[in-house]
């Protein structure tokens, strides 16, 4: 008992004088830290350029779709024959499970680092990204209706633009609310 004490007592104080002279040498100068992330704030979307929005279709008239994108944001999307469209669907959870055992299996096949290879030179196995829950297929613009959720993108910097011609869209799947069962 006496021998966890002071085992327990010399782990609390090499904790206590390791984040002490860590604090002190700067290592964890957090003033830093919080400078720099207000720094990076102020000028964050100054030069960043956007190319793609969602929102909600509220018209369609021709060529041209009106998008809400906020409560007093409206965006003119023009689109011809040019513009791809895609309809997303929830995969099944037999499909989207066997994707993502695949991604686990090249995950733990990956080494931890470039120093654990055997061969310097070797590519070390990427898994890639990990699997989504939709699948894509080619839509029509005739698929887009009013009060639709719509993803556009743009070749443009589309950040301040009110009208933009759009290159691709995406139809999301309609949110449905789980069936609630009734505890009896």
């Amino acid at each position: 008992m006496r021998k966890t004490i002071i085992i327990s007592s010399l782990i609390a104080l090499a904790t206590f004088l390791g984040g002490y002279f860590l604090g002190q040498s700067n290592l964890l100068d957090w003033r830093w830290l919080n400078n720099k992330s207000q720094t990076d704030s102020n000028h964050s979307t100054k030069n960043v350029k956007i190319i793609s929005l969602s929102g909600t279709v509220m018209a369609i008239d021709g060529n041209k779709i009106t998008l809400k994108v906020k409560e007093s944001d409206e965006r003119i999307v023009e689109f011809d024959g040019q513009t791809k469209v895609y309809i997303q669907e929830y995969k099944s959870s037999e499909q989207y499970q066997k994707e993502m055992e695949e991604y686990l299996k090249k995950t733990k096949e990956q080494p931890s680092s470039w120093s654990g290879l055997a061969d310097p030179s070797m590519t070390p196995v990427t898994p890639g990204l990990a699997p989504e829950v939709f699948a894509k297929k080619a839509g029509t613009l005739s698929d887009i209706k009013i009060g639709a959720a719509l993803s556009v993108a743009s070749n443009d910097d589309i950040k301040e633009a009110k009208r933009f011609r759009a290159v691709q869209i995406i139809i999301p799947p309609p949110v449905t609310m789980p069936e609630i069962q009734k505890v009896k």
